[in-house]
């Protein structure tokens, strides 16, 4: 079966973990500094200057990045995050808010974005247990997701809110590349999220058979779900639970910041 981390970490991953370092750089150069203990009493210290907000911060920090040039800003932020090999790889591709972009779209189409996404595919092979002449998804299959889903869960709602708003200008630019008139890539987004979160794994693992090269359900209501779907399927239990209490989280989040907005 081809890659789940491509579904989640299409959503989020690659934008939203440069949101949380983001966030931590942005914490990390507007700490204030400690007064000098040899200043004698007397002297009056300097009125502090007003702490600017965390938009603020962060529209400086992305001032003019364009499209073209925002692969550079997106690795930066992610290398003060984390040293993981994992995220290097993913993020030495180009054109990385193109393709977070058009997965999204994907998603809320309900195809699975593997055009843009194959980069992400998990080393480990897809596994079954037998059992006579019936097959079954083997539960250490969905440990090869468990990293893409640790990662999500680690990204700070908040910040990831607040530089995705920021950066809102330049997903928009490149959603009005593919595109129809008039559309909006938040209406995408929402869509997107909420196909996923439609998603309720079984209570036992799943019997598969074989197609071709492939491996689909035998439970109908379960192969009758869309590509992108099937793919959150595919990354376990536990994993979906937990990507999904973390999607409604932001979504809550995202919806709050527009009615500010506004």
């Amino acid at each position: 079966m081809s890659s789940t981390t491509k579904v989640i970490v299409a959503v989020f991953a690659v934008l939203l973990v440069a949101v949380v370092a983001g966030v931590i750089w942005v914490r990390s150069t507007a700490t204030t500094p400690e007064p000098d203990l040899a200043v004698a009493p007397a002297t009056p210290l300097p009125e502090p200057s007003p702490t600017p907000s965390l938009a603020e911060r962060l529209s400086e920090r992305l001032a003019g990045t364009t499209l073209a040039t925002s692969d550079a800003v997106v690795r930066e932020l992610v290398g003060q995050l984390s040293s993981r090999p994992a995220l290097a790889k993913w993020l030495a591709n180009e054109d990385l808010v193109r393709r977070f972009v058009a997965a999204v779209d994907n998603i809320a189409n309900g195809v699975s974005p593997t055009g843009q996404l194959a980069f992400m595919r998990p080393e480990k092979t897809f596994k079954v247990v037998e059992r006579g002449d019936r097959s079954f998804i083997d539960p250490v299959s969905y440990d090869r997701y468990d990293l893409a889903t640790q990662v999500f869960l680690s990204l700070d709602t908040e910040g990831t809110v607040a530089l995705y708003r920021e950066l809102e200008p330049l997903i928009d630019e490149a959603y009005r590349e593919i595109s129809p008139p008039g559309s909006r890539f938040s209406d995408r987004l929402d869509a997107a999220m909420n196909h996923l979160l439609e998603v309720v794994p079984p209570a036992e693992p799943p019997e598969v058979r074989r197609k071709v090269v492939t491996w689909v359900y035998v439970d109908e209501s379960l192969e009758g779900l869309s590509g992108a779907q099937r793919q959150l399927l595919r990354m376990g239990p536990d994993n979906v639970l937990l990507i999904k209490s973390k999607l409604r989280e932001l979504k809550s989040a995202l919806r709050a910041a527009s009615s500010t907005a506004s």
